[in-house]
Parts: C-alpha cells; sequence; structure tokens
C-alpha cells in the first residue's frame, strides 16, 4: 500500500505556530465581545445612575405636592361647611321673609363663594390626578418620564386654598340678615295668628250638638258634602264673611281656610240640601240675624 503523501508546506506552517496559542483573528473577536461588554455595563450603570437620580426628583415633587394638599385641605373644608351652612339659610328662608333684600344679598354672596371655592376644588382635584398617574419608567429607562412626571408636579400651586380663609366671614354677616328677616317674619305670623278669627268644630251632628252652643258642629253626613253650621246667637255674628279674610278651624275641620264670601242665601223652610252650592272645600251655615229665612252659606276654601 503506497504510503501517505505529506505537504511539506503544512508540515512547515504547523511546527511554526507556536503550542496553546488562539489565531490572531479569535483574539480580536474574543477583545471585541470584553469592550461591548464593558460599554455595556458602563452604559447600564449609568442609565440606572439616571433613573435613580430622576426617581429621587420625584418623589421630592410628590412629597412637595403632597404637603400642598395636606395644607389646602383645612381652609377648603371650613370654607365648604360656611357655604353649605348658607345655602341650608338661604333654602330654608324662600317665602318666608317680608323683604327679599336680606336673601338676594345672601345668594351673590353664596356665588362668590362657590365661584372660589370651585377653582381650588378643581386645582386641588387636578393635584391629585398627577400624582394618581405616577411615571412608570422601564429598567432601562433614563428616568425621562419620571423627569416629566416631576415637573408637572412642581407646576401646581395650591396656594389660593388659604385666601378662603374669610370665606366664612363673608358668609357670615348675609347669613345672620336673612335669618333675622325669618325671626322678623316669623313674629308677624305669630302676631297675625293671634289675632286671626278661630273657630273650634267641637263636634260633628246635628241638631243637639248644635244647640249645645259650644261651636260650629260638622253636619256633612247629613247634608252630603262638607259643611259646618253655628247658630246665630252662639257665633255665628262673628263668623267673618269678606271674600280673602284668613282663618283658623280647630277640632274636626282643623286647618288654615281663606273666605270666598257668602255664596247662597237660603230660607230654611223651604230649601233642601239640593240648593246647597257645591264646589268648595268647606260651607260655614249660620241663620242671619237668627232668622231661617236668611241662612246664609259663606264658602270656605283650605290653604293650610
Amino acid at each position: 500500500m503506497p504510503e501517505p503523501t505529506t505537504d511539506p508546506a503544512r508540515s512547515t506552517r504547523a511546527e511554526r505556530r507556536p503550542a496553546g496559542r488562539r489565531p490572531l483573528r479569535q483574539r480580536r473577536v474574543l477583545v471585541s465581545l470584553a469592550a461591548l461588554a464593558a460599554v455595556l455595563i458602563v452604559g447600564s450603570v449609568t442609565v440606572q445612575a439616571f433613573r435613580a437620580a430622576a426617581q429621587s426628583e420625584y418623589t421630592s415633587a410628590q412629597s412637595a405636592l403632597s404637603e400642598q394638599q395636606e395644607n389646602a385641605a383645612g381652609p377648603l373644608d371650613t370654607a365648604h361647611d360656611a357655604l353649605d351652612e348658607a345655602q341650608d339659610a338661604f333654602d330654608d328662608s324662600k317665602g318666608k321673609v317680608l323683604d327679599e333684600d336680606p336673601r338676594e344679598s345672601l345668594a351673590t354672596a353664596i356665588d362668590d363663594a362657590t365661584d372660589r371655592i370651585r377653582s381650588v376644588d378643581r386645582e386641588l382635584a387636578a393635584s391629585e390626578d398627577a400624582i394618581a398617574r405616577a411615571p412608570d419608567d422601564g429598567f432601562f429607562s433614563p428616568g425621562i418620564a419620571l423627569r416629566q412626571g416631576a415637573t408637572e408636579l412642581a407646576a401646581f400651586r395650591l396656594d389660593a386654598a388659604q385666601d378662603l380663609a374669610d370665606v366664612p366671614e363673608s358668609l357670615a354677616g348675609p347669613v345672620k340678615a336673612v335669618t333675622d328677616a325669618v325671626a322678623a317674619w316669623q313674629a308677624e305670623q305669630d302676631r297675625i295668628l293671634a289675632s286671626r278669627y278661630t273657630n273650634n268644630v267641637w263636634a260633628a251632628g246635628w241638631i243637639p250638638e248644635l244647640d249645645a252652643c259650644q261651636g260650629s258642629v260638622d253636619l256633612s253626613a247629613n247634608y252630603g258634602l262638607a259643611a259646618i253650621a253655628e247658630h246665630w246667637s252662639c257665633g255665628g255674628k262673628d263668623f267673618p264673611d269678606d271674600a280673602g279674610t284668613i282663618i283658623t278651624l280647630t277640632g274636626v275641620r282643623a286647618g288654615t281656610y281663606r273666605v270666598e264670601g257668602i255664596v247662597a242665601m237660603l230660607n230654611q223652610n223651604t230649601a233642601t240640601t239640593a240648593d246647597l252650592p257645591t264646589g268648595y272645600d268647606l260651607l260655614y251655615q249660620t241663620c242671619q240675624d237668627g232668622q231661617s229665612s236668611t241662612m246664609s252659606m259663606t264658602a270656605l276654601t283650605k290653604i293650610g
């Protein structure tokens, strides 16, 4: 069998290559990889440093804004309480003043306070939303979003809440004026009520109860419509019949009524229940001057 042929040139190159050494190209690749790894490490450290600084900046801005919110809460709550009390006073006084001027002044003060409070409310709500939208930079982010968030938080100024300290005082005067006006109205109502004609419908019945002369008697069951009656000598002569007069009934037909005037004059000797006027809340019957031939029917409208 022939011997394998050996290439002298290859043998010589192999003999000249030192044992244990990597080819030059391989060494260059390794060096490049090492350099790249170093760059990545340095770059990562730098990015994380930037991110840490940005996080610190954002945390400081968040803390400062939270402190502003806490400082604003007290004056804002106090202003809201004063506004609520003023609004209650305004609402409760409707129809209970002799003159509307105090209520109009209070309405103006309420509008002004409302505008000021709403402005602070909106700013506070916006700051709370900004904090709730906490930026989240990725691990390899240099903190750009955090710095933008810090700038946004630092832009908030809640100092206007401190200007709300005078809101309670600005409302106190108009509220007192309305309270005094209501008190004056109530005093007038008490005076009117004390001087108002009052009639007691003491029982429901018929002739025996009328003859008892203890007040008016409810005759509705016998008449088939709402009616009360009283003898002229037992109080009928004092019952007001001028239209528009406000009276008070107590007892069976208790309430406040407006007199509509005499709507029928009947002769008790010839009239029947068919002749009674209808369409009224209540009728009051009495015989004028005690004469059964002139039985007056006064209409009443219940208003309270």
